[in-house]
């Protein structure tokens, strides 16, 4: 019997995302929704039966992605293997099942309504750059498990976590993979490296909470998500919402990493590190033809969790005054239209502070950040995309630092710095593999702030979001893309396969250049599983 009540997460990492992307392009996911991911196990597998349902526009390529996902999300018929047995499933992996096409598992159990499933994680890889005629290279390993399942058709779970090392070459170009600079432990222990995400989810016919630590995306983009993405690492929060089949309202509560005390240790027992938090409601409506959000959040720190920002339903904007104007509230719209089939379009607006009598004028306080793009999708299996991001000066910041709009001193949205520009394209082909072959360009434009040799701010444009205006020093006029100018364009493209089920082999070939610097290099992993 095939559990359909599978309530777990499926991690962002999963190639079966980009698929949904292009199968709700073509607007075969009426009333579905990829502003927010992840996807619970049981709403992927109802979106795969609405892209069967028109499996007559589809092409062979497409049909054969569809197929291959519709067995992981046991739509059809899945042959398991496991190293220990269990009551459903007793074909060994040491046998004829590691080079075979069946689902591996260290352990696997399913009946009506429960699932319990426990798999290895494992990849090697290396990273080649060449970078003004200088030539690097590092080698990395990684190995864990993800432990997930369902109880009684209401809990789902999911626990991720992995260990890695540097088995050879250099540290330094490591530490430019955006995770490895993250992690404590390798970038500034100087030792292996380790992450781990999880969460716990109830779910009650329209009703749900959650509680975990995850990579989230939200929002609406091409290439982007404003308002939460894999730019910072993930998050510890708690969730509860209500979802219909056109609506969906859902209230999160975030921990955040502040700034350590100033003067202080960042890392260690001795490490003193304020508390931060973010309160965010998403009010979402969802039509046929697409999807309006409305998006309220407040950041603030130095203080317990604020019982006011735990409630539920409320308005951001009023609660944060009544509590004296102390911490930093956002407001914005998300979402997309589908016009006509096979064509969406794509767009968020994000205002942190306004003064309407000021618009026009270039003052500093009125912070916003928009992006806008659509995507089309072409004859032969192709989407094809484009998008335009602004992020204007000073938006992020905040009289208190601490309150600014990043955990851990990164961004948790954009990766664009406040004072900044994108302009990007998009190609991706879905050729039948379980990974579409992917072509990203993108030219960034950046108005740095000006400091001395000592790290002083000499002008300061908005361009960091760690530093609010400061009067009488700062104007209070600001010009687009003012400052120390700054400017970027990157190329990549990225592919794999699945060489039999669990095994991939993916790479990608990136192009960049910066002021001074021209790089290119190759990223190459063979991977079980998908993290």
């Amino acid at each position: 019997m095939i559990a359909f009540s599978q309530q777990e997460h499926v991690t962002v990492s999963n190639s079966v995302y980009s698929f949904l992307s292009h199968a709700e392009v073509k607007g075969l996911l009426p009333h579905g929704s990829l502003s927010y991911i992840p996807l619970q196990r049981i709403q992927i597998a109802d979106y795969l039966r609405m892209i069967r349902k028109a499996e007559k526009t589809l092409t062979s390529s497409e049909l054969s992605m569809l197929e291959r996902f519709e067995i992981e999300f046991e739509i059809k018929p899945r042959e398991n293997t496991v190293i220990f047995y269990s009551d459903k499933d007793t074909a060994q992996i040491f046998f004829t099942g590691l080079f075979s096409d069946k689902e591996k598992f260290i352990y696997h159990y399913k009946d009506s309504s429960t699932t319990v499933c426990f798999l290895p994680l494992a990849n090697i890889g290396g990273i080649y750059k060449k970078e003004n005629e200088i030539s690097r290279s590092v080698s990395l390993g990684n190995l864990g498990f993800r432990f997930y399942g369902t109880l009684t058709n209401h809990l789902g779970y999911n626990l991720q976590v992995t260990n890695g090392v540097k088995i050879s070459g250099d540290r330094a170009l490591a530490l430019e993979e955006k995770k490895l600079r993250e992690n404590i432990k390798f970038g500034v222990l100087k030792s292996d490296f380790d992450f781990v995400e999880s969460h716990i989810r109830y779910q009650n016919d329209w009703f749900y909470a959650i509680i975990g630590r995850e990579t989230r995306f939200v929002g609406s983009g091409v290439m982007q998500r404003l308002y939460l993405s894999d730019n910072a690492p993930p998050l510890d929060g708690i969730s509860v919402g209500a979802r219909f089949t056109n609506f969906e309202y859902r209230f999160d509560h975030y921990s955040m990493l502040a700034y350590p005390d100033s003067g202080k240790m960042d890392v260690g027992f001795l490490a003193e590190i304020p508390p931060k938090y973010m309160s965010m409601h998403t009010f979402s409506y969802r039509p046929s033809w697409g999807e309006i959000s409305y998006i309220q959040s407040i950041v603030y720190s130095g203080r317990p969790a604020e019982l006011a920002y735990l409630t539920p339903l409320s308005f951001s904007k009023s609660l944060e005054h009544s509590l004296h104007d102390r911490d930093k509230t956002m407001m914005g719209l998300f979402g997309n239209i589908r016009p006509m089939k096979n064509l969406q379009l794509n767009g968020s607006w994000m205002l942190e502070d306004i003064i309407i009598s000021r618009i026009g004028t270039g003052y500093w306080s009125n912070k916003t950040a928009w992006n806008i793009g659509g995507k089309a999708s072409l004859p032969w299996s192709i989407d094809i995309g484009f998008e335009y991001s602004r992020i204007e000066p000073y938006i992020f910041t905040h009289f208190n630092y601490q309150n600014n709009r990043t955990s851990d001193g990164i961004l948790i949205g954009t990766y664009l710095l406040p004072n900044s520009d994108e302009t990007a394209l998009f190609l991706q082909w879905f050729w039948g593999q379980r990974y579409p072959l992917t072509l990203k360009l993108a030219y960034q434009r950046h108005g740095d702030n000006i400091y001395d040799k000592d790290g002083n701010i000499i002008k300061n444009v908005g361009g960091n979001p760690r530093y609010v205006l400061n009067l009488p020093r700062d104007s209070e006029t600001v010009v687009f893309l003012d400052g120390s100018r700054k400017d970027f364009l990157s190329l990549q493209i990225s592919g794999g396969i699945e060489i039999i089920r669990g095994f991939n082999l993916q790479g990608a070939y990136t192009f960049n250049t910066a002021p001074n610097n021209v790089s290119n290099g190759f990223h190459l992993t063979f991977a079980f599983e998908e993290f």
